[in-house]
């Protein structure tokens, strides 16, 4: 009978904490919209929260095969703090250094990409508290993260993958919806930039938007995490195999999952490293 070590299982247990967040994070930033804002704050967690440990076990997994299989020390850990930026950056160099010819090996750099990690870095290190600091008059210099991602991330998608054929289709059936229900229809809504939604075609028109954001927004989410997964599947096999140390055995298998063209990341809409 074999016996993993300790180490083994607490990277076993970070790795699937890790996978699990960001499963959990796209799953329902394919859900959120302007009348369930919860949903986008609990895409903002599970993600920030995802991507920060992932970025860590990377760093992790890296320093001790550099160490002949010593680990970092808390110090080193926490230097890093909850600064997703850096933590991706540290990541960006880690990967120049492994396989080139890897598949997913450059880093994803559109707009969309990068509007992505601003928001998720910023919620993880100032925003996570938004709504109680605006409560507690202490948001002065905060921006709300919902609002944000609308403008850093929903609108640059809009631009792209929002045609104006479709656009013009929507709004032809707002019409005829308006025509139908719109004088004997309240709407008492909000979007997510905070402007008030007011009648049935702005209702109609943001609900049409947000089909388009939360598909686009989980597949450029997912394409940033299939880009670490490439890293963490260099270094798994190298520091497993390679190198024989036995703590980073199986790290990539909870990151699998992400590891897939573009076709199945935008089309999935249910996500988890335990239901394949």
């Amino acid at each position: 009978m074999v016996l993993l070590s300790e180490y083994h299982q607490a990277i076993q247990c970070e790795a699937q904490l890790a996978g699990e967040q960001i499963a959990h994070g796209v799953t329902v930033l394919g859900r959120a919209n302007h009348a369930q804002p919860g949903l986008y704050v609990q895409a903002f967690f599970g993600l920030s929260i995802g991507l920060e440990r992932m970025c860590k076990l990377i760093f992790v997994a890296n320093y001790t095969i550099a160490h002949s299989g010593h680990f970092p020390t808390d110090k080193d850990l926490r230097k890093f703090g909850h600064d997703l930026s850096s933590l991706l950056s540290n990541c960006e160099e880690i990967g120049k250094g492994l396989d080139p010819k890897r598949d997913y090996r450059d880093r994803p750099s559109d707009p969309i990409h990068q509007g992505i990690e601003e928001v998720l870095s910023l919620f993880a290190t100032n925003l996570r508290y938004y709504n109680l600091n605006h409560l507690a008059g202490a948001a002065k210099n905060q921006r709300d993260p919902i609002a944000l991602w609308w403008e850093k991330v929903a609108l640059p998608i809009c631009d792209k993958h929002y045609s104006q054929r479709q656009r013009k289709r929507d709004k032809a059936e707002a019409a005829e919806i308006d025509r139908i229900i719109g004088g004997s229809s309240v709407v008492l809504h909000t979007s997510e930039d905070g402007q008030p939604i007011r009648d049935v075609p702005t209702f109609f028109a943001r609900s049409r938007a947000t089909r388009v954001v939360q598909k686009y927004g989980r597949l450029y989410t997912l394409q940033i995490v299939r880009w670490l997964s490439s890293i963490i599947l260099e270094l798994s096999y190298d520091g497993a195999y390679k190198k024989k140390i036995e703590a980073l055995l199986g790290l990539h298998e909870p990151f699998v999952l992400f590891f897939n063209e573009d076709k199945l990341l935008r089309g999935r809409k249910t996500w988890s490293i335990y239901q394949l």
